[in-house]
């Protein structure tokens, strides 16, 4: 075969196979679908709830925040009172946090045992706020995080 001719018939073939791709990229016909609207929206900021915390990463699966308003409101279902008691009980504890994270003067185990005082004075407040019948359901809920307490409370 001549080279002419091959090199044409190269060429033709390539710019055959480059159309015919281009046009699978621009198929409109099949659309991929919308992303899915998520499930459960977050509460809007004036209804007095507190927002849910973002999905953990794998590092950090087991811990969050403390206590969320929306979530004590659902299972126990608290009155109006008890929510904006409750809340501000939320509040305290988020600023104590905050403190306790921008003091760079305590040692880990100082802030750890910081951090159980807080979560245990949180804990023993919100009980407080809450009726009897309430009160066994909050003692089954984990505390202030996604671990179940171990039988001795630790």
């Amino acid at each position: 075969m001549k080279p002419f001719p091959v090199v044409c018939f190269s060429l033709l073939c390539i710019s055959l196979g480059l159309s015919a791709s281009a046009g699978l990229a621009d198929d409109t016909a099949n659309p991929p679908p919308p992303p899915a609207a998520p499930a459960n929206p977050p509460p809007t900021p004036g209804e007095g709830a507190q927002p849910t915390p973002p999905p953990a990463g794998p590092r950090h699966a087991r811990k969050r925040p403390g206590y969320v308003l929306s979530e004590l409101t659902e299972k126990l279902s608290l009155t109006a009172d008890q929510q904006k008691a409750i809340g501000a009980i939320i509040k305290g504890t988020q600023s104590q946090m905050k403190q306790l994270r921008d003091d760079d003067s305590l040692s880990r185990e100082d802030r750890r045992a910081a951090v159980r005082e807080i979560m245990a004075s949180t804990r023993d407040q919100i009980r407080e706020a809450l009726t009897p019948d309430q009160q066994k359901l909050f003692d089954e809920m984990p505390a202030g995080g996604t671990r179940p307490r171990n039988p001795d409370g630790n």
